[in-house]
């Protein structure tokens, strides 16, 4: 016998009423979970990098003073959005910002779109109406603004090649951490700039009147204006009794044809405030100017003397060559001045430089001056050959030869003592030659030392290459590149659908 035919087309009303009841629930559920994820997700995360050398891993030293804030600074990214480095800097800041979200707020500021808010934003932060291309620090009543030309080491050795100048190294994070830390910790400093004696022009503290010229020191002023947030001024030792109280920093960075020496007033002057402690000292010796006697109490000789590198992978032409970081036998290291340029194998230029030669005096005094070599030549420096030797100077000692030193006595901590660099070169931080190779990056570093900012150094934040790379191919190369990405890749796409197609047709 046949079994009944069933009346029944399905669940029941209220089975199915249970069964989109129960479908609501488990999606409602589903939904509060994600909410709940995404909520703790947002303030309990952890982020790490899939890649240990990823560009825009922050160092330790950066995400300490990140860590450290308690008042808000607020980042503004000024730039065009077809700028060179312009994504660069928002990837930086980004990480900045996620670091430390309830105190760093990044605003970006497009001013082609948005003239309005730029004119705003220039009239606050009292910047010419044509500024462009900049990120702004603002906070705790201090404001600190990063140009786009100091962001980026370049290689203007292609300038003398008729070839476009490349950025070499950006340098966002060095720059951006020292904002941040000038504006949650200011301190008020001050550095003074030698003049009288035919040195170096810096230009007008007020930014008025002409620019100085080609072997002026303009852009070494702006550093300590922009970078270090420490004002400066000109000092004539003439038309005073000592150096001021307030200064931070004396800068001596002499001409080539000096006009006159240091009289022996001056030289006193100069000697008692290096023994007074917490002095700080910034010598760049085309011409010691009559401070030999200064340099000798200081364990310094500069010999009458320049001398080149004629290793051919140093030497740039004429008397210009790179000066490669100098090895510390004594720690096993390199001077914290020269840490990132060591790590990241950049060199400085210079033009001829003086040789230093240190030496220890026979009392060997515990307190004593400590010399530390920052830059020196290879093993392959020689005297200048175009400079005869001179009746009755000492010869020099072999290769390689020390070009920029570091002296100190005193110093713990990094405070209470004296501090000096001293180089055998004015020209390699002029105006003409500080952007050339890692020259700013080490006139930076070498400020931040001489200044006891701890914060750009202690972490050893250094430059981040920029590496470019060059695909070469043949035409027939070209031709099958060609096919293969309008021909050969979209076939198969076609023909792969053609087969779901007559799978689902049979």
């Amino acid at each position: 016998m046949p079994p009944p035919v069933s009346q029944s087309s399905g669940f029941s009303l209220g089975r199915r009423w249970l069964t989109t009841l129960n479908l609501l629930l488990a999606t409602g559920a589903a939904l509060a979970l994600v909410v709940m994820f995404n909520y703790l997700a947002a303030e309990h995360y952890k982020r790490f990098p899939w890649a240990g050398a990823t560009r825009f891993r922050l160092f330790p030293q950066t995400l300490r003073v990140l860590h450290s804030l308690t008042n808000d600074v607020q980042v503004t990214i000024f730039y065009q959005r077809k700028a060179d480095i312009y994504m660069m800097i928002c990837a930086l800041l980004a990480e900045y910002q996620r670091a430390n979200p309830a105190h760093v707020h990044v605003v970006d500021l497009d001013y082609v779109k948005s003239p309005g808010e730029a004119a705003e934003l220039l009239a606050r932060l009292h910047l010419e109406p044509n500024q462009k291309d900049f990120v702004a620090f603002e906070g705790n009543g201090q404001r600190q603004i990063c140009e786009d030309t100091r962001l980026s080491d370049y290689n203007f050795n292609d300038l003398l090649l008729g070839q476009e100048i490349r950025r070499t190294a950006f340098l966002g994070e060095l720059y951006f951490t020292a904002a941040i830390m000038s504006i949650a910790h200011p301190r008020a400093q001050k550095a003074y700039f030698l003049t009288g004696h035919g040195e170096r022009d810096p230009g007008d503290p007020t930014g008025q009147g002409p620019a100085p010229g080609r072997t002026g020191y303009a852009k070494l002023a702006a550093i300590l204006t922009n970078e270090m947030a420490c004002g400066w001024t000109t000092l004539a030792l003439s038309q005073t009794d000592s150096i001021p109280a307030d200064c931070s920093l004396l800068i001596i960075a002499s001409g080539r044809e000096p006009t006159g020496r240091l009289s022996s007033n001056e030289l006193f002057q100069v000697q008692t405030y290096l023994k007074n402690g917490n002095a700080r000292l910034l010598a760049l010796l085309d011409t010691t100017e009559g401070l030999d006697p200064v340099l000798t109490n200081w364990g310094v000789i500069l010999p009458a003397a320049h001398v080149i590198d004629s290793d051919k992978g140093f030497l740039i032409g004429g008397g210009e060559f790179l000066v490669q970081p100098a090895f510390d036998a004594r720690s096993s290291s390199v001077h914290p001045i020269m840490q990132g340029l060591a790590r990241e194998g950049l060199r400085i230029l210079m033009d001829t430089p003086r040789p230093i030669i240190g030496f220890q005096k026979t009392s060997r005094d515990p307190s004593a001056p400590t010399l530390t070599a920052l830059a020196a030549t290879s093993t392959n420096g020689i005297p200048w050959p175009a400079e005869r030797a001179l009746a009755g100077a000492a010869p020099l000692p072999p290769p390689p030869y020390t070009l920029a030193a570091a002296i100190e006595q005193g110093v713990i901590n990094g405070h209470d003592g004296t501090r000096m660099v001293v180089a055998g070169d004015a020209d390699f931080l002029d105006d003409q030659m500080i952007d050339s190779s890692a020259n700013h990056y080490f006139a930076s570093r070498t400020l931040d030392w001489l200044l006891s900012r701890p914060e750009a150094l202690a972490g050893d934040i250094g430059p981040r290459p920029i590496r470019e790379y060059q695909l070469f191919l043949t035409r027939s190369q070209t031709t099958r590149l060609r096919w293969l990405f309008l021909a050969a890749m979209p076939g198969a796409v076609l023909f792969l659908g053609g087969l779901v197609w007559l799978r689902r047709r049979s």
